[in-house]
């Protein structure tokens, strides 16, 4: 296989690790949000009110943009030093999260210093960081197999 291919075939494998990471980052928070209303609450139904035709694709359009801007450098380090450990892209995860939620305005509804509410961009971080390693973080650096001699 040419170093070309190998290369282009690896960004398929970033880019699709990164929009499953994405997909995560927001449904992470959705379902833990209905779980959390719908043990405390019994009200269920928040996962059918919510708009997954209209909010949905402009929220995994805005994500993916801005949290590109955080994490983006991080995947570059990634590659080029060739980190393939699950606590790194955890880690960045939960960064890049948590400084979305913070940073970006309104994507958090106004940010106020709760520790509950970092916490929980930080498990969806954390997960979101998780796909992203089960999907491409793995063999970050690897563009082609070494030949044996």
């Amino acid at each position: 296989m040419s170093r070309l291919v190998a290369g282009l075939k690896r960004i398929a494998i970033i880019a699709v690790g990164y929009i499953a990471g994405v997909l995560t980052s927001i449904l992470v928070p959705v379902l833990l949000i209905t779980l959390l209303e719908g043990i405390e609450y019994g009200n269920w139904s928040l996962v059918f009110t919510f708009d997954w035709l209209g909010s949905f694709p402009l929220a995994v359009l805005t994500v993916a943009v801005c949290a590109l801007l955080i994490v983006g450098p991080a995947i570059l380090v990634a590659e080029w030093l060739a980190l393939r450990g699950w606590f790194y892209f955890a880690v960045t995860g939960a960064i890049t999260s948590i400084a979305f939620g913070v940073l970006v305005p309104g994507s958090a509804g106004g940010f106020v210093f709760n520790p509950g509410f970092l916490g929980f961009l930080a498990t969806a971080g954390t997960i979101a960081g998780s796909v992203y390693w089960l999907l491409a973080g793995r063999r970050s650096g690897r563009l082609m197999p070494r030949d044996p001699g």
